[in-house]
């Protein structure tokens, strides 16, 4: 993990590319074949500089060697210079038909060859090796067949040199050296077979050397091109993964960190590397007996204490020279993952799940307690009226009726109570209806307005237009809507402001139906907006907390939402709830 982290992808190209434009055979690209001619003209110029400049050391050393004259020979290396650098200049321009271009070079440096054996004593001298520099070069640089075209090239021209050296067409120069004639064509001819072979021969083996090169560069590419590629999906993993990953050393000091790790721990890759893992960390992280997932607490670099879950595995790498270490070293590869939050989770679900089964035993026990209230409360129904018919002014008589009715108006309280109760524990299925919504809010009106809870004095105003369809469960609506009344009337009896104005209207962008609850009451304070909606949450006596958990549940039931606003035109509060309406055939 640690090359992985380390070793640049920039770098491995260009050690490939390297490798490769260094041991390539033949062409791979226009560039790589340029390059190549540009090496084949700087070694033609220093081949033939050198062998005339240490023939010429010889020479004058009292050594017998065939070579022209000084004038002959610096014309010679004039146009070798002169045609090499030409031709350096016209490849700097030249784009297309390089392999042409490159054939026209070995073919000329087996002209000079030529001139050379033939300037320095045809078959007695001393240069015909020189022959196979362009047949190698041809089967290293060109196609397949570039050396047996140089081989062909370099045998015919020194067939011709040999020809006209035995029918007499020589330098006259040659009668000042020690140069003999030859009078045995059958020597000639053997000497040619001898060269001739040995230039095929050579060019063949540089064909199949530079296949088997070629073969060997395309399976060091490919594998360089996988190794890249694995490198870089290695170094994407290590640094993209969620899970923070450190490597260790022998001496477990910090080798390597992943950016998940930074953000775990606070600390950045600088800060870490080369430092020893227990002056960070818990040494428990690191301890054999710990090879499952394990919990510790990771204190952070801002001084928190984050929790996390940690396992480590040994790497067997190479030894490091740093350690003296002939053994190799027992590095180690830690994963570290925080686990805070899903612990928090996992603490809020185990609530979750002992709040659910204490709702469903509350509500089992609430639905039994629904039958003796309702015997308490039709017992104490009928005292009433016996008391009733008794006009006696006795005051036993009169405190037997004012316990009547406190007895009947607690039972009443009561059978709400644990009615709200059972609606916000066991939420009864919806039956979705059309119905028309100013007559259901004209019913809820009306029954509210009957009920002890709401003053005498209490005022109601519809602003909805008719024949308002709404789309929703007519019964859990009328319930909804009855939550809000009851809180907005006890809203408006503290300040004496009525009406409680209920309006209605169809929003056409949304494609649904937004009904509001408008008093004048003091409002919510700010610091309430945020819990009005959490279960047993009042802020009024003798009151379970249900209302607004109810209203706000039963939205959410018919897939839509209850809004707190503020008025437009002075104090009070608005309690707006939006039920959507199903979409139309065209809409899908």
């Amino acid at each position: 993990m640690a090359a992985a982290q380390h070793l640049p992808s920039t770098g491995l190209a260009e050690m490939k590319n390297r490798l490769i434009s260094e041991l390539s055979p033949r062409q791979s690209s226009g560039e790589q074949l340029r390059l190549h001619i540009l090496w084949l003209l700087m070694i033609r110029v220093l081949l033939f500089t050198l062998l005339i400049a240490v023939t010429v050391v010889l020479q004058t050393k009292g050594r017998d060697i065939i070579l022209p004259p000084p004038a002959v020979t610096m014309a010679f290396l004039s146009v070798v210079f002169i045609y090499s650098i030409g031709s350096a200049g016209l490849l700097q321009n030249m784009i297309k038909h390089l392999p042409r271009f490159g054939l026209l070079q070995l073919l000329s440096d087996a002209v000079f060859a030529a001139l050379l054996v033939a300037g320095t004593g045809c078959s007695q001298s001393i240069f015909t090796p020189v022959f196979i520099f362009p047949v190698i070069t041809g089967g290293m640089s060109l196609s397949r067949t570039g050396g047996l075209i140089a081989a062909a090239a370099a045998s015919i021209l020194y067939g011709g040199i040999l020809a006209c050296e035995y029918l007499g067409y020589i330098p006259l120069f040659y009668a000042q050296t020690r140069y003999v004639p030859p009078t045995d064509y059958l020597a000639l001819t053997n000497v040619y077979s001898v060269y001739g072979i040995t230039f095929f021969t050579i060019g063949l083996l540089s064909n199949l050397l530079a296949g088997r090169l070629r073969k060997t560069e395309e399976a060091l590419s490919q594998t360089f091109v996988q190794f890249d590629r694995l490198n870089q999906l290695y170094k994407q993993v290590f640094d993209d993964i969620g899970t923070g990953i450190v490597t260790v050393d022998g001496r477990n000091r910090i080798s390597s960190c992943n950016p998940a790790f930074e953000r775990i721990s606070g600390f950045s890759t600088a800060e870490l590397l080369g430092l020893p893992f227990n002056s960070f960390f818990p040494a428990g992280m690191l301890t054999e007996t710990d090879q499952s997932r394990q919990v510790a607490d990771l204190q952070r670099k801002d001084g928190g204490m984050t929790r996390v879950r940690h396992t480590f595995a040994h790497l067997k790498l190479p030894p490091d020279p740093a350690l003296n270490d002939p053994g190799g070293a027992q590095c180690k590869v830690i994963t570290v993952q925080d686990v805070s939050l899903l612990e928090q989770m996992e603490q809020q679900m185990r609530n979750t799940e002992k709040l659910a089964a204490i709702g469903e035993l509350s509500a089992a026990v609430a639905h039994d307690f629904r039958n003796p209230i309702a015997a308490i409360s039709g017992s104490a129904q009928l005292l009433k009226n016996v008391h009733a018919a008794d006009s006696s002014p006795d005051p036993l008589s009169r405190a037997n009726r004012h316990l009547t009715e406190i007895i009947i108006r607690e039972s009443a309280r009561m059978e709400k109570t644990i009615t709200d109760f059972l609606q916000f524990a066991r939420p009864q299925a919806l039956t979705l209806e059309w119905f028309d919504l100013r007559r259901l809010c004209e019913e809820t009106i009306r029954q509210v307005k009957g009920k002890e809870s709401c003053p005498l004095t209490a005022a109601m105003e519809l602003d909805i237009p008719a024949h308002l369809d709404c789309w929703a469960d007519r019964q859990l609506v009328q319930t909804l809507l009855t939550h809000l009344l009851e809180n907005s009337c006890a809203a408006a009896a503290q300040t004496g402001q009525w009406p409680v104005l209920v309006r209605a209207r169809e929003e056409n962008g949304r494609n649904c139906v937004c009904l509001a609850v408008l008093d004048r009451g003091p409002g919510i304070a700010e610091e309430l907006r945020e819990v009005i909606f959490t279960p047993f949450f009042s802020t009024k006596a003798n009151c379970a907390g249900l209302g607004l958990s109810i209203v706000r549940q039963l939205a959410e039931q018919h897939g839509g939402k209850v809004r707190l606003l503020e008025p437009e035109d002075g104090p009070g509060c608005v309690m707006e709830v939006c039920l959507p309406l199903p979409s139309l055939p065209d809409e899908y």
